[in-house]
């Protein structure tokens, strides 16, 4: 990368337009992450929530694991930044990914979607606790919407159109919020360590650092799962969750960020609940409510407020 294009990047690309190589990395990657709560849904139809998060993620930890070697990227030298790697690693790559299945599999696609449309809001939040900043007053303002739209979300829109959706739905959605959470402290801990040894570095490390959780939690699971049973859609899931959420979607992320400047690439992100509410209405038949709409929209429109006065 030129240093033009560095100054670029770091300014959100400001004086020009988005390249094409950026807007379709971007557009490539909201596809991507719209389907993973599809993708959850399909493969805890015949594998239990814990072992679809802990067998996605073991098989894209040997995946990132091998390219990270492959290129050679390097490592954190100092102790501090090897923590957190790992810390990182396990909780945005092996634990995330497996609250996020048993959630899934308790609620509904939809409401997870929109659930996670909070992450840009609980990680300026995570952030500012960690960095000591006080959020100026129109991030309060975005934060409490979104806030409203979720607890609006969570305790007034029962799930509607599914009838193979349990009584626990309700703990579907809290267990998708409490993983939320967890994944902005995650997404703090990387941030930390980037400006160290890069984005790749820290995401392929960081996929690896999780097998350390994830091959275990896959062996001590393994007998509780009839195989025979599984069936070839759940098998697809748990590919689309690996291949696509996990590896391809990072990677061209981060590509879009780099070619367009992260500030104006992170807007693009605002489409993925939207785009994984539509995929949930037409491939797993989830009806869209008007309440569901109206959290939605209020969910959206806090953390883009949120978003607008975050720098």
């Amino acid at each position: 990368m030129t240093a033009p294009a560095a100054t670029d990047a770091a300014t959100g690309g400001a004086g020009r337009g988005l390249p094409p190589v950026a807007v379709a990395a971007a557009l490539v990657t909201l596809i991507f992450w719209g389907g993973t709560v599809v993708a959850n849904r399909v493969a805890v139809e015949s594998i239990d929530g814990l072992t679809v998060g802990a067998l996605r993620s073991m098989l894209a930890g040997f995946i990132g694991l091998g390219i990270a070697m492959a290129f050679r990227l390097p490592l954190p030298k100092r102790a501090r930044h090897r923590w957190l790697l790992v810390i990182s690693g396990w909780v945005n790559f092996a634990i995330w990914p497996t609250v996020l299945s048993l959630g899934v599999a308790l609620a509904n696609a939809s409401h997870a979607a929109l659930i996670m449309a909070l992450l840009p809001v609980t990680t300026g939040l995570i952030a500012a606790i960690v960095n000591r900043v006080r959020p100026r007053p129109g991030w309060w303002l975005g934060a409490t919407v979104a806030i409203a739209g979720t607890i609006l979300l969570i305790a007034f829109t029962r799930p509607a159109g599914d009838l193979t959706l349990s009584p626990t739905w309700l703990v579907g959605d809290l267990v998708v919020f409490a993983g939320v959470c967890l994944c902005s402290a995650g997404y703090v801990a990387g941030a930390k360590l980037g400006p160290v040894v890069g984005s790749w570095s820290a995401t392929f490390y960081g996929l690896g650092s999780a097998l350390m959780l994830t091959v275990p939690a896959i062996v001590i699971l393994y007998p509780y799962t009839d195989w025979s049973q599984v069936t070839a859609d759940s098998w697809l899931g748990v590919g689309w969750l690996t291949l696509f959420s996990s590896l391809a979607g990072y990677a061209l992320w981060f590509l879009a960020m780099n070619r367009g400047g992260i500030a104006r690439i992170a807007v693009f992100q605002f489409l993925q609940p939207v785009l994984s509410v539509v995929a949930a209405a037409i491939i797993l038949g989830e009806r869209i409510t008007w309440t569901i709409l109206a959290a939605g929209l209020l969910i959206l429109l806090g953390t883009w407020i949120a978003q607008k006065y975050a720098h």
